[in-house]
């Protein structure tokens, strides 16, 4: 980063030694390795094919919750292991908070396709993403959770 350094003063050293401060991140590109061998021995293929079963079981599973919409494909159209939708009446915020405190993580919110939102009349949407670390008994608590989210804020609205 230095080529000199005085009581009085410092001496930048060139490009692009002048922004390499400290000692690279090694046990970074150890575990960034021992990810890649992990996911090669898996097979990139596979991991693909177990998410977007996962989102396909999701959105069966969403399109049985009433007034659930869904943007993207439709079950038995091509896709990717991501689910997104809206519950009629409940701000994608909102429901992600009630899933949040259920230990749920989902996206929500325009994800930056705001002009998209606007022709679709919609707020934003809700997002589901699957992986590979991800099981069929965490889907059954996700949809079970989205259940529980839809009735409680319509039970709101009524009362």
């Amino acid at each position: 980063m230095i080529r000199e350094v005085w009581p009085e003063t410092a001496t930048w050293n060139t490009l692009p030694w002048k922004f390499e401060a400290g000692t690279p991140h090694v046990a970074g590109a150890v575990g960034l390795a021992s990810a890649i061998d992990y996911l090669d021995r898996v097979g990139m293929k596979a991991i693909q094919a177990h998410g977007t079963a996962l989102a396909e079981e999701a959105a069966a599973g969403l399109l049985k919750i009433p007034g659930t919409t869904l943007y993207g494909p439709k079950p038995g159209e091509v896709r990717g292991p991501i689910v997104s939708f809206t519950c009629d009446g409940i701000h994608p915020h909102d429901l992600a908070a009630s899933l949040d405190e259920e230990g749920i993580a989902i996206r929500a919110g325009h994800h930056c396709a705001q002009p998209l939102m606007r022709r679709l009349g919609i707020a934003g949407t809700a997002r589901a993403s699957f992986g590979l670390y991800n099981t069929s008994a965490d889907l059954k608590v996700f949809l079970e959770a989205v259940t529980r989210a839809v009735e409680l804020f319509r039970s709101l609205r009524r009362g």
